[in-house]
C-alpha cells in the first residue's frame, strides 16, 4: 500500500511540472517580426500580429506575456538605405542640396523620396531635390521640410543603452524627419539644442533651432533632425554652453519619446517654462556723477533682482577732448549683495570699477547682468568731464562734443539776479537747454555740433531798449580773455525785464529768462544765427544776405522765394513803411507762428499755431535756410 502511494505522488509531480513547462513553453519569432508586449504594439501604430496568430515569444520583468508582431508591408517602399560607402551622385535631373535651400526655392525630394547624396562643410547632410512641375502648393509633398535645417552635429559619444523587452528594435534601414517648434523661450538661442537620442544605440545627436518671425519679432523657434524611420527617440530641448552668454534653468512641456513606424514625424512641439520668470533691473552708476579736469570716475553697476545675481559685466568707449576714442571690450565684475535701502526693496547686487584715464571728455558705459534663472539684462550711461584745453580758469564745461574749432561754443553767464547762487543757475542751463534748443528741431537735429559752458561770475543786465551790460570779471578786456572762443555769450536771468540781442565787449551777447524757453531759443536766432525779426515796429531792420529772412522790397522777397521753389505769393509787408523802425518798409515770407516772429508772450497768432503756450515754435522756411547754412560749417 506504501508502495502504491510513493507511485503516485512521483506521477503527480511529473504531471505538474509537465504542466510548468506547458505554461512557459515560448516561440521565437520569425526575423521579419518583432517581441513586444500587446501595448507597445498598440503604440507602434499599424503593427500586428504575426502571421495573423497570438504567438508567445517570451514574458517581461512582471511576467506579462509578450507576443510575436510584425511591420506594416508598406512602410519601406519608399526607405532610402544608409550609405556605407561614399553617397551617390543625384540624376542629372537633380541637384544635391540642402533642405533649407530646397524649401526656400520649392524643390521637391528627387524621384518622391530622400535620397543622401554628400554632406556641407559642418556636415549637415544633402539631398537629391528636383525642380517641381508647377508651383501650386499642393504639389508639394506632405512631408516636405518646413523650416530650414541649421545644421546637425555629428553623434556625439553616449553609454550604449541595452534595451529592453518592451522596446521594439529598429527593422527598416530608411531615414526620416522629426521636426517641431519651440514656443515661449526667450534666452539666446545659441544656447538652446535639440537633442535626439536614439533609445536603440544610446548614441545622441544636438540639432540648432532656427527663428520664425511674426513681423520683425521672433514669434518661435523650429527645429528638423534626421532619424531612422523605424526605431525610438527621445527629443527634448536642451541647454547647449556659448560664449559670453548666460546660462539659464527651466523645462520644457511636451512628449519626448517618439516611436517612428516608417514615416516622418512632425509636430513635437515643446513649450518653455522658466524656473525664474523674472527680469532683473541695471543701474549704471558714475561716482563723481560730473567729475572734474582729469579726475578719476568708479563705475558702479547695479543689479536689482528678487533672488540673486550671479553675472554682471560692463563694457566702455572714452571719448578724449581732442576727439579720439578708445574702446574697452566686456569686462566681468563680481557681484556683490548690497542692502535694500527700504523694508520691501528687491535686493540690488552691485559690481564696479574705475575710469583713470586723463584727457577724458565723455566715457559711455553699457552693462549686462544675468539672474539665477538665466534672465539678462542690459543698461547704459554716460560720464561726461569738465574738460577743456582752451578754457580759461573761469569757464567750466558743461557739454562737450568736439574741438572748438569744429563746433559752436555757447558760454552761459549768470545775472546779478542770481545773487551768487550758481548751483541754480547751473540747473537752469540744463533746463534751458533741454526744454529750450532740444525741442526745437534743428537745434536737436544738429545737438553734436555744440559744446556748452558756463562763467563762474555774474554780468549785471537790463532790457530792452536800454540794453544794459556790465561784463563780468570786471572789465571786457577780462572779459574777452575768457572768452575768445565763444560764438555766443547766453546771459541768464531771474527778473522780469524785455531781452535782447547784441554786440557786447566785442561778444555777441543776448539775454532770457531760463523758463521763457521760446524767448531762449528766439535770441539764438539774431546771437548765433544772425536773422532779424519778423514782427513791427520797433526791432532793428535790414535784409540781411545772404540767405535773408527778411526783404527790403516785395520785388526781392518774390525773386527769392520764386529761386528756393516756395510760392511767391505768400510774400507780405510785415513792417509797413512809415511805421516805427520800418523805413520804406519791410516783407517775410515765414508763417507767422515762426520762433522769429514768437517769443514767450505773444497773441494767439503765435502761440496757438505753436500748439499751445507752452509750446516751442521753430525756424519756418526762410529763417530755416539761414539757420542750415550757419550749421553747415560745423560738424
Amino acid at each position: 500500500m506504501s508502495k502504491n502511494r510513493a507511485v503516485i505522488i512521483v506521477m503527480l509531480l511529473i504531471c505538474f511540472f509537465c504542466m510548468v513547462l506547458a505554461v512557459h513553453a515560448q516561440t521565437q519569432c520569425p526575423s521579419s517580426c518583432t517581441c513586444m508586449l500587446p501595448t507597445d504594439a498598440q503604440n507602434m501604430k499599424g503593427y500586428s500580429l504575426c502571421g495573423g496568430k497570438q504567438t508567445v515569444c517570451g514574458y517581461d520583468k512582471a511576467n506579462n506575456p509578450m507576443y510575436c508582431y510584425q511591420a506594416p508591408v508598406t512602410t519601406t517602399a519608399t526607405k532610402t538605405a544608409i550609405p556605407t560607402t561614399p553617397p551617390p551622385s543625384c540624376p542629372s535631373a537633380c541637384t544635391c542640396m540642402l533642405p533649407g535651400s530646397a524649401e526656400k526655392q520649392g524643390y521637391l525630394p528627387c524621384g518622391g523620396k530622400l535620397t543622401l547624396c554628400g554632406y556641407d562643410q559642418y556636415q549637415n547632410p544633402k539631398y537629391c531635390y528636383q525642380a517641381p512641375a508647377t508651383t501650386t502648393a499642393t504639389s508639394r509633398p506632405t512631408t516636405a521640410v518646413t523650416q530650414a535645417l541649421q545644421y546637425i552635429e555629428r553623434t556625439l559619444a553616449g553609454t550604449l543603452v541595452t534595451p529592453t523587452a518592451t522596446m521594439p528594435m529598429a527593422v527598416a534601414p530608411g531615414r526620416c524627419m522629426i521636426s517641431g517648434a519651440v514656443f515661449g523661450f526667450y534666452h539666446d538661442p545659441s544656447t538652446l539644442k535639440i537633442q535626439v537620442t536614439n533609445l536603440d544605440t544610446g548614441s545622441s545627436t544636438l540639432t540648432s533651432v532656427s527663428p520664425v518671425y511674426s513681423g520683425d519679432l521672433v514669434s518661435h523657434y523650429s527645429y528638423t533632425a534626421l532619424a531612422n524611420c523605424n526605431g525610438n527617440y527621445q527629443v527634448e530641448p536642451v541647454y547647449q554652453p556659448f560664449t559670453g552668454v548666460c546660462a539659464w534653468t527651466g523645462s520644457f512641456t511636451g512628449s519626448p519619446v517618439v516611436h517612428m513606424t516608417g514615416s516622418s514625424e512632425t509636430g513635437r512641439d515643446f513649450t518653455y517654462v522658466p524656473d525664474d520668470p523674472n527680469i532683473p533691473d541695471v543701474n549704471v552708476i558714475a561716482n563723481p556723477a560730473s567729475p572734474g579736469v582729469n579726475q578719476d570716475v568708479r563705475i558702479t553697476v547695479q543689479g536689482i533682482d528678487d533672488d540673486s545675481i550671479v553675472f554682471m559685466a560692463a563694457r566702455y568707449e572714452l571719448v578724449y577732448s581732442d576727439g579720439t576714442r578708445r574702446s574697452v571690450d566686456w569686462r566681468e565684475l563680481t557681484p556683490m549683495a548690497a542692502l535694500a535701502t527700504r523694508a520691501g526693496d528687491r535686493p540690488r547686487w552691485t559690481g564696479h570699477f574705475d575710469i583713470t584715464d586723463d584727457g577724458l571728455a565723455r566715457a559711455e558705459v553699457t552693462a549686462r547682468v544675468c539672474d539665477a534663472g538665466g534672465n539678462e539684462r542690459w543698461g547704459s550711461g554716460t560720464v561726461t568731464w569738465a574738460t577743456c584745453s582752451w578754457c580759461n580758469e573761469h569757464v567750466i564745461p558743461i557739454l562737450l562734443n568736439g574741438n572748438t574749432a569744429d563746433k559752436i561754443d555757447v558760454i552761459f553767464v549768470p545775472d546779478t539776479s542770481y545773487g551768487g547762487d550758481m548751483a541754480v543757475f547751473v540747473e537752469d542751463i540744463t533746463d534751458v537747454i533741454e526744454n529750450g534748443y532740444y525741442r526745437n528741431t534743428l537745434f536737436s537735429a544738429n545737438r553734436e555740433k555744440f559744446n556748452f559752458y558756463y562763467l563762474d561770475e555774474e554780468a549785471d543786465v537790463s532790457g530792452y531798449p536800454t540794453a544794459g551790460f556790465t561784463p563780468p570779471l570786471g572789465s571786457c578786456e577780462n572779459f574777452q580773455d575768457a572768452t575768445t572762443f565763444a560764438d555766443s555769450i547766453a546771459v541768464l536771468h531771474t527778473d522780469d525785464l524785455r531781452d535782447w540781442a547784441g554786440t557786447r565787449c566785442e561778444r555777441r551777447v543776448f539775454t532770457s529768462e531760463p523758463t521763457s524757453y521760446r524767448t531762449f531759443v528766439h535770441e539764438s536766432g539774431h546771437a548765433l544765427f544772425g536773422l532779424k525779426d519778423e514782427y513791427c515796429c520797433d526791432s532793428r531792420y535790414s535784409q540781411n544776405d545772404p540767405n535773408p529772412n527778411i526783404w527790403s522790397s516785395e520785388d526781392a522777397c518774390r525773386d527769392d522765394a520764386t529761386a528756393e521753389g516756395w510760392d511767391p505769393d505768400d510774400c507780405r509787408e510785415f513792417c509797413t513803411s512809415g511805421s516805427g523802425n520800418c523805413g520804406s518798409g519791410f516783407w517775410k515770407i515765414d508763417p507767422n507762428h515762426c520762433v522769429m516772429r514768437c517769443s514767450q508772450a505773444c497773441g494767439n497768432n503765435c502761440c496757438t499755431a505753436c500748439g499751445g503756450a507752452d509750446a516751442m515754435c521753430q525756424y519756418e522756411p526762410a529763417c530755416a535756410r539761414r539757420v542750415n547754412a550757419v550749421l553747415s560749417g560745423f560738424v
